[in-house]
């Protein structure tokens, strides 16, 4: 057995859980950082965890399943799969897995730490392996969760394998430079879509991962739709109800499609095909397009509200995660590719910007739809082309 004698630990209470994880503060100085330590913990992703539990609730209560099981192939301390044990009264059963030998002996003693033996199982293979494994086993989970440093892809396929019909795939992603446009390269290689640097790179993103998802899933013979995304930090995280039907699976591959942007007068539109780049229908100039990526909702409304109401009835999670779900409640139905105040203001001229609560209401008496959105503090979402938005603030 590996000796945990070796690695300093400190105890952390994280939701309804305590855990030994490395001391951060020893193995990385006055940088809080977790890939520095033998075992990664990130206690800033808390939140991204908090927000998980209340949607693991949500999809036992929405879809009708008393008794959950939970594969987290990629779970180094096991905090994530322990609070789902802990703090979800429906979970049954969670298997954690982590190839290096120094996590799986640390979620072994997290898990008997916290009197969850009879829950929880713990592994020590590489992650596609035991997946494959299961799957051939006959093994079915109704939620899997990929929680990688870096990039989810190259876990999504086997990771669909092992999930129950109508089950739940939750997906971390942490590469967010390629998603963002800033490695367009590296977004090409690693999900086979164009991104796009903008005011609402951060949704291009989002989407880019939900269509590689539905094709990773289409080819199978199974449909994904997304019915949760959200943004923490550097942590963008997609949840998708996966369901076994071929005739589904191709009818989502008709939610893929592009983004036509243009960086003069910040013209955008969702479009089900793109040959090539096209004049902008407003100020006739160059566009960008971006894609393939999903073009339907990130968010399903009826999760959005459960998810909400879940959360806030747990008083023990913190206050910025709670922000996040009523952001998020506000921003579902509303219309895609949020735009920002800091665009607006300089395509208005504006002296100052405006606030986005502000930039809301205005939208919004003028007949418009419109929102804030939990993927930037300026952001705002709306029906009204920004230079429509612009205009009305001239006005005023």
């Amino acid at each position: 057995m590996f000796s945990l004698d070796s690695v300093k630990l400190v105890e952390v209470d994280e939701g309804k859980v305590k855990l030994l994880v490395p001391d951060l503060a020893y193995y990385s100085g006055n940088r809080v950082e977790p890939a520095w330590s033998p075992v990664f913990y990130n206690p800033a992703m808390k939140v991204s965890r908090d927000i998980s539990v209340a949607v693991v609730e949500s999809y036992s209560q929405l879809e009708g399943r008393g008794s959950i099981s939970i594969c987290e192939p990629l779970s180094a301390t096991g905090v994530r799969g322990l609070r789902y044990a802990a703090e979800v009264p429906t979970v049954s059963e969670v298997v954690l897995n982590d190839r290096s030998p120094l996590a799986y002996k640390l979620a072994l003693t997290n898990t008997n730490r916290n009197d969850l033996n009879g829950k929880v199982r713990v592994y020590n293979r590489e992650a596609r392996a035991l997946l494959t494994e299961l799957a051939e086993k006959g093994a079915k989970f109704d939620i899997v969760d990929v929680d990688p440093f870096g990039t989810p892809a190259p876990f999504v396929e086997s990771a669909l394998l092992t999930l129950k019909h109508k089950g739940l795939l939750m997906l971390t992603a942490t590469d967010l430079a390629p998603l963002f446009g800033i490695k367009p390269s590296s977004c090409i290689r690693k999900y086979f879509a164009k991104p796009l640097l903008s005011e609402f790179s951060r949704e291009v993103g989002a989407r880019i991962l939900a269509a590689f998802v539905a094709r990773e899933a289409a080819k199978l013979g199974l449909a994904a739709r997304p019915i949760y995304t959200f943004l923490v930090r550097h942590s963008l995280r997609l949840v998708a109800v996966i369901e076994r039907s071929k005739s589904k699976a191709f009818r989502t591959l008709s939610q893929i499609g592009f983004v036509v942007y243009c960086p003069r007068c910040l013209y955008r539109s969702v479009e089900k095909d793109v040959l090539r780049n096209l004049e902008c229908p407003l100020c006739r100039g160059k566009t960008l397009v971006a894609g393939p990526l999903w073009i339907g909702d990130l968010w399903d409304e009826k999760y959005a509200q459960m998810i909400l109401k879940n959360y806030s009835e747990r008083k023990y999670l913190s206050a910025e995660g709670l922000r996040l779900v009523k952001l998020v409640a506000l921003e579902t139905g509303k219309p895609p590719l949020y735009t920002t105040v800091t665009s607006i203001a300089k395509l208005a001229s504006l002296k100052e910007e405006p606030s986005p609560l502000k930039v809301v209401e205005r939208i919004t008496r003028s007949g418009g739809l419109a929102s804030l959105t939990h993927f930037d503090s300026k952001g705002v979402r709306s029906s009204f082309q920004p230079q429509d938005v612009a205009r009305l603030l001239s006005a005023d």
